[in-house]
Formats: C-alpha cells, sequence, structure tokens
C-alpha cells in the first residue's frame, strides 16, 4: 500500500468511495454527509489543489482522504479550545475506504499513513478533524491515531433545517527529525 497525492485519473474511484461512504453512514442511520456534500466540485478542487491524498494498491485506490491547511471557515466555531493557533495547522475532511475493503483497518491505515507524510512538515503544528457524535466508527479511528477531543464544531453548510455540530479533535504534529547525511 502506498500513500499518493490523487491525480484527476483518480476522480471515478474517489468519487465512488465517497458514495460508498455516504451509503455506509446512511444504512447506520447517522446524518453525516447526506445531501450533495460531498459533490464533485469538491472533490476536484480538492484534487486540483493537491490537498486530496489516497491509499492505493496498484492501480486500485483503496482509501481518500483531504488534508487541507489551516485556516479552515469549518473550525472557526468552536464550543472548546483548539491546541493550536490558526494557520498553524492542517484540517482532514472527507475521509472514506472503499465498501470492497471494509472491515480490513483501511481506516486506520489510511490515517497512520497520512500523518506520517504530515510528520515531515515541521511548519504543521496541529492536525484537526471533526466527525457527526453518532460516527462511532471514525470516532475510534480518530482516537485510535491519537487525536484529543477538543469541544464541538458547528457544521457549516449542512443540508439539516436543525443546526448540527460534530466532535472536534486535534492532534500535535510531532515533526521527525531525518538524519543527515554525511
Amino acid at each position: 500500500m502506498l500513500l499518493r497525492h490523487a491525480e484527476m485519473k483518480d476522480l471515478p474511484q474517489v468519487k465512488q468511495i465517497i458514495l460508498d461512504g455516504k451509503a455506509h453512514l446512511a444504512a447506520q442511520n447517522i446524518n453525516q454527509w447526506r445531501g450533495q456534500y460531498p459533490n464533485m466540485d469538491v472533490l476536484v478542487h480538492d484534487i486540483k489543489n493537491g490537498y486530496n491524498f489516497v491509499l492505493a494498491e496498484g492501480d486500485e485506490i483503496l482509501g481518500t482522504v483531504s488534508a487541507i491547511p489551516g485556516p479552515d471557515m469549518s473550525y472557526q466555531t468552536l464550543d472548546g479550545q483548539w491546541m493550536t493557533e490558526e494557520g498553524e495547522y492542517i484540517a482532514l475532511h472527507r475521509v472514506a475506504v472503499s465498501a470492497n475493503h471494509r472491515g480490513e483497518g483501511l481506516s486506520t491505515k489510511l490515517f497512520n499513513a497520512v500523518l506520517d507524510e504530515l510528520a515531515l512538515n515541521p511548519t504543521i503544528k496541529g492536525i484537526r478533524v471533526d466527525t457527526h457524535k453518532e460516527n462511532f466508527g471514525m470516532q475510534h479511528v480518530i482516537k485510535k491515531s491519537g487525536f484529543q477531543e477538543t469541544g464541538y464544531v458547528k457544521v457549516l453548510n449542512s443540508s439539516n433545517k436543525e443546526q448540527v455540530y460534530n466532535i472536534g479533535y486535534e492532534k500535535l504534529n510531532l515533526p521527525v527529525s531525518l538524519p543527515m547525511a554525511n
């Protein structure tokens, strides 16, 4: 398995994984990713801007995640306290794995791979993510990856008539030191 930046040729598989994720959430009656979000415009934007990473094995995309530099408008309204200041973090969004490989621990592998990639950049002080309060599977993966709960995030552009709040998490980025060449 290899983590790499998504390319436009990956868009059909990324889109299918997102659609699978939406269906999986709906089947669990979790009110997350309902309606038009995330849509093709968002996915294309993420890929074109180099935000989207995919976990791939050969030509098959196993999982997808977007790592977006802050400040992120989604995180302006936290009922709680972030660990880092504005602009010092990366926000993880649109995390999903292939329905063909569900139950194989790919969410954890995807998180670990993207966290390892981000650890190579010492300017990133923290990594933020949020999920629905009933999305226990994602909460488990987030906590297992070392994130701490920071409060509740007001979901922007929600298609729900009532205001939705997700649980916000953050993890300090601990950059790795690469050995110096002789």
